[in-house]
């Protein structure tokens, strides 16, 4: 009997055993037929808070009549939980059904990023804000077309994969800065940083996760949003 999408996911490897990096990444979506290049990218890293920042900037962008494609980890309930498109969750084993046959030697989280990278494609969205997982530098997230980077905070985290100073495991994360993008902070000491990595524009909001989703869709649209809007965004 072929297993259910989630009972194959379930059977693979949450870590990598060759060593982490996005090489396996490109090869999936290169399979894939590099759906992560068809719309421009919102790109949540740092240590706490990401999910809700990615929430929320989901929802204000949703309310400026923009199809927007979500990406969370981990989830709480069930893996449908994070792929989202238009405001709901996709169809999950749908999702995951369009890469299995090219995931062969993949990580788990590298199939669930690779179906909602593919899935947003499918569904034609204007805007995808996506949540890094492990770091930035080499997480599979960092493969997209990114037009804004918010960096919530930096704690001492997974420390044996990023660094075992703040400094460090910020410059990990930052990595995922593509030049003339815009950064939007929650703790200014890495402005410099920031630029250094590219950034054409920095945004110090502040650690409110709605202050960060509001800076980050605003500098994503060019225009004022409504906060309101994703004021009782929980998870």
């Amino acid at each position: 009997m072929t297993r259910s999408a989630t009972e194959w996911l379930d059977s693979l490897s949450p870590w990598p055993t060759d060593g982490f990096g996005t090489e396996r990444m490109h090869a999936l979506l290169a399979a894939l037929g590099e759906p992560q290049l068809r719309y421009p990218a919102i790109h949540v890293v740092g240590t706490n808070g990401k999910s809700t920042t990615t929430r929320m900037t989901e929802e204000l962008l949703t309310d400026a009549e923009l199809k927007v494609g979500a990406y969370l980890s981990p989830h709480v309930r069930g893996w449908s939980e994070r792929i989202r498109i238009g405001g709901v969750e996709a169809d999950f084993d749908v999702a995951i059904e369009r890469v299995r046959s090219h995931a062969e030697g993949a990580t788990q989280f590298e199939v669930v990023t690779a179906a909602a990278l593919a899935a947003f494609a499918d569904a034609n969205v204007d805007v995808a804000v996506v949540e890094a997982g492990l770091g930035g530098r080499h997480d599979a997230t960092n493969v997209l077309q990114t037009r804004v980077v918010v960096l919530t905070n930096v704690a001492l985290d997974h420390m044996d994969v990023l660094g075992d100073t703040r400094e460090a495991i910020a410059a990990e994360k930052l990595a995922v800065v593509q030049p003339g993008c815009t950064v939007v902070l929650g703790q200014q000491e890495w402005e410099e940083l920031a630029r250094e990595n590219g950034a054409r524009d920095v945004i110090v909001a502040g650690s409110s996760n709605l202050a960060l989703a509001t800076a980050a869709a605003e500098a994503f649209l060019g225009a004022d949003v409504d906060p309101h809007a994703a004021q009782d965004v929980t998870l």
